[in-house]
């Protein structure tokens, strides 16, 4: 048999943990069906410079991207094309899915063990196969990739009192996260996703003190540990391909990226864990919210659930209530 050559797209950075990631789910897949496919693992760069499709692709690798759905329309498209698998936020899904951003509310989850009920759960498996019916790809599982966000800056902040005032960094539009952050007294500065633009930092103009990033994306010296939303991410494919594959063959494959999703949430703790630890020698430092301010916080958070309510009220509720 000659193995059927498959792509999977890294679409942004941080690149190595989507790269391990997709190396994860082609040593699953090669288990279930050895010898079926030949995954190739290519960055948006290097599919940019050989394969076709590149010049709408290249929208992704914008440092300073202006048209998010723009470039969620050209994943989207490759993944109707000639890229099968690939890995991407939940905030960029939800310009085609608003049900996505419900797993970006702030302190939607109460856990990792509470994340890991709902994603791998009955309303995991709903959110996706809504995406499958509107849109041309699939949703096989939920990632971390970066795990909690906190709030960064190279200034102390060791309480919510320090952001006061404070110009905060955050990716996307208004959303709750952002309302949650300004009802704690900061003031947010909305940037489209630097998808291929690196670590997230403070501006050297001056114009903002604080960034809102995870740990494995910071290059930051002074952080409060929040813990305000989840940065969760999702595998997909192409419904074009999935339907090029035997019923044995995507069974394997929902398998696989449910196991690699899974050994993925995990390296993403261990990798928290391990920052945490080595933070003081590298000359970070970490703050957790007094237990008032987390109080306050996840209080002035529900509120800003309220524009989702009407919409995604009953689904929302069904989470916490996981």
């Amino acid at each position: 048999m000659t193995p059927r050559k498959i792509r999977w797209l890294i679409a942004h950075q941080p690149v190595e943990l989507f790269v391990r990631t997709a190396e994860a789910f082609k040593q699953e897949l090669n288990k279930r069906l050895p010898g079926h496919f030949d995954l190739e693992i290519i960055t948006a760069p290097e599919y940019v410079e050989q394969y076709k499709g590149s010049k709408e692709l290249a929208t992704i690798l914008d440092d300073d991207l202006e048209n998010v759905d723009a470039a969620v329309d050209a994943l989207f498209n490759a993944l109707d094309d000639d890229i099968h698998l690939s890995q991407t936020q939940v905030i960029m899904i939800g310009a085609k899915d608003r049900a996505f951003y419900t797993l970006d509310l702030p302190f939607m989850f109460d856990d990792h063990a509470h994340v890991k009920r709902v994603v791998e759960g009955p309303i995991g498996e709903e959110i996706c196969a809504n995406l499958e019916k509107t849109t041309t790809v699939k949703g096989l599982a939920f990632t971390y990739s970066g795990g909690y966000r906190v709030i960064g800056s190279n200034q102390a902040i060791a309480s919510l009192s320090d952001l006061q005032d404070k110009r905060v960094i955050v990716v996307g539009n208004k959303t709750p996260r952002t309302e949650t952050l300004e009802a704690v007294g900061a003031e947010t500065i909305a940037v489209n996703p630097l998808l291929w633009g690196g670590w997230d930092t403070i501006p050297t103009d001056g114009s903002a003190e604080c960034v809102e990033t995870t740990y494995l994306r910071s290059k930051v010296n002074h952080i409060l540990k929040t813990n305000h939303s989840m940065f969760i991410t999702t595998i997909l494919t192409g419904k074009k391909f999935w339907a090029t594959l035997s019923k044995e063959e995507q069974t394997a494959f929902e398998e696989c990226a449910k196991i690699t999703a899974s050994i993925e949430r995990e390296w993403a703790i261990a990798d928290a864990a391990k920052f945490e630890a080595d933070a003081e020698a590298n000359g970070i430092t970490i703050t957790p919210l007094s237990e008032q301010d987390e109080v306050d916080m996840k209080h002035k958070a529900r509120y800003t659930y309220l524009g989702f309510g009407a919409e995604y009220g009953d689904l929302i509720k069904r989470i916490r209530q996981s």
